[in-house]
């Protein structure tokens, strides 16, 4: 077996709070993750060589990039010989707050694991994971996950598998560093929940009614219309709950009715709004042994 190829799912924030901003630079949250059906694809080969071969539609260095930073870190940490020629066919928004690039970070990393057999437990990947990324340890875990800290801190939650899901690509790219700059001047929005809240509402309540929040909406609906635009269609078409997830682009809305879905897709289609019908994930798709490019 040289050869192998798994998915790397996009995620969605049901719940965003940031709480406060630490020592370390870095943000303090409480979010409720979701993966969700919408895939990349990451496809790992060995080589002899000691190389590590990225392949794919990228638009930054390749030392920048975090399947890159995954494969060089199992390398150099747990002296593997030769290298790898990684493939990756994406299919998620880049930039949009769905979590692409920490997906295919956690999928290189297990990916190399499966492949060859390492036997690595999750917990000593995550730790590595935290190095390049902190949602990445994430995407290693449960599927849906209340996330503390910097992110690194995961509760995991049983997934609901009733709802559907609209997640759009709405074609612009909001700006990560501007929104936590503009939230940094002004904590008050923020609507606090506890973990024992966002658990209950997620489980038991219909959307309709859940109590979550992202705490950049005000900022990001301030300086983008796009947002509200998209958000109103979703809402007139059924959607039981809509809202941005992550620091943007991506909006999303969430469905106990499939046939409102569809009306939605189509509605957000006819205004030229690529959007996606998705599942919340329950169980993560299963690695693709010995895989060959014909398949």
């Amino acid at each position: 077996m040289n050869m192998l190829k798994i998915l790397a799912p996009a995620k969605i924030n049901l719940h965003l709070q940031i709480t406060s901003k630490r020592n370390d630079g870095y943000h303090n949250l409480i979010s409720l993750f979701q993966m969700i059906s919408l895939y990349d694809e990451i496809i790992i080969k060995k080589i002899d060589e000691s190389s590590i071969i990225i392949n794919g539609k990228f638009d930054f260095p390749t030392e920048d990039n975090l399947i890159y930073k995954a494969a060089s870190w199992m390398k150099q940490t747990f002296n593997i010989k030769g290298g790898f020629s990684i493939s990756c066919i994406k299919n998620i928004p880049q930039g949009a707050g769905l979590g692409g690039g920490s997906s295919d970070a956690a999928a290189t990393l297990m990916g190399i694991n499966s492949l060859l057999g390492l036997n690595l437990k999750n917990d000593l990947l995550k730790k590595g994971a935290l190095e390049f990324g902190s949602d990445v340890p994430f995407f290693l875990g449960s599927p849906t996950a209340i996330a503390e800290g910097r992110g690194e801190k995961l509760t995991p939650v049983k997934t609901r598998e009733d709802l559907f899901v609209i997640v759009t690509d709405t074609g612009f790219h909001s700006s990560t560093q501007d929104a936590f700059c503009m939230l940094d001047l002004d904590y008050s929005t923020i609507k606090n929940l506890s973990l024992e809240n966002i658990a209950e509402a997620y489980l038991s309540k219909n959307p309709s009614v859940w109590p979550f929040s992202n705490s950049f909406t005000p900022f990001l609906y301030n300086k983008y219309s796009n947002y509200k635009n998209i958000i109103k269609k979703l809402n007139l078409n059924g959607s039981d709950f809509s809202s941005i997830t992550g620091t943007g682009s991506s909006v999303f809305g969430v469905f106990s009715n499939e046939n409102y879905a569809d009306i939605a897709q189509r509605v957000l289609k006819d205004s030229n709004i690529i959007a996606h019908k998705v599942k919340m994930l329950a169980n993560r798709p299963k690695p693709v042994y010995n895989y060959t490019t014909a398949e």
